[in-house]
């Protein structure tokens, strides 16, 4: 639990090439979400971030300066006060990145996510088949530099939207979609993750697909997860 509503936890970086312009992202804990993960210190370097970790209900107050919103596995319900804020942020050229992982963590009646991307045409499934350790597949274009390789192991699909990253089939084949981006009529943008590994930076150059976790983290297939998470934020953020 966090003592203080907020907590600006990664702040300023000017390493290298990054951009002089420091762009807010607000991660929300105020929906029982887990910590940030260690991996965005790096991310927010290169990408000159500020990252507020806010432990608020989400109105347009809280959301002011923000570039973009970052709701990383919730398990909490949003209002319908906190899903017009957010629907109105995006519609107002703000940025939404959505993470939701399967049903046994995080439920979809409770949280009401797809309440909130609806309105861009989005939509989380209920879990699908579960396969072990399959990875995914994101593919070259709007958001990705190149193909990545990302973690997945029990989850969901999206529906709607442009489908740029998608489950890894038993014969290594892209099937359902595992990320789907959107651009609302006023140039907001919003990303949504069907599951959350990638989003942890999990994932290994060793790991090897259809094997089961056995304690090592090192056994995930998906050796691309910070460059592919690197990729997505950059897109949210116009950089």
């Amino acid at each position: 639990m966090f003592r203080t509503a907020w907590l600006s936890v990664l702040v300023c970086a000017t390493l290298g090439a990054a951009p002089s312009h420091r762009a807010r992202v607000y991660f929300d804990r105020a929906h029982n979400e887990l910590p940030i993960p260690p991996g965005m210190t790096a991310l927010a370097s290169h990408l000159n971030l500020e990252i507020v970790n806010a432990g608020v209900p989400i109105t347009p107050a809280s959301l002011k300066s923000t570039r973009l919103l970052y709701l990383r596995a919730p398990s909490g319900q949003f209002t319908d006060a906190e899903r017009q804020a957010i629907v109105a942020f995006v519609n107002g050229g703000g940025s939404l990145l959505v993470v939701l992982d399967e049903e046994k963590r995080q439920h979809l009646e409770v949280t009401r996510v797809n309440d909130i991307i609806a309105p861009f045409g989005l939509k989380l499934t209920p879990d699908t088949p579960y396969l072990p350790n399959p990875g995914a597949l994101a593919i070259r274009g709007a958001i990705n530099r190149a193909n990545r390789e990302v973690p997945y192991d029990g989850g969901r699909a999206v529906e709607g939207g442009h489908a740029f990253a998608f489950q890894l089939d038993e014969q290594g084949k892209p099937g359902l979609p595992y990320g789907a981006w959107a651009i609302s009529k006023t140039g907001g943008r919003v990303v949504v993750l069907s599951e959350g590994m990638a989003s942890l930076f999990l994932g290994s150059p060793t790991g090897k697909r259809l094997t089961k976790w056995d304690g090592d983290d090192s056994v995930y297939f998906g050796k691309d997860a910070s460059i592919f998470m690197e990729e997505v934020i950059a897109w949210l953020i116009g950089r």
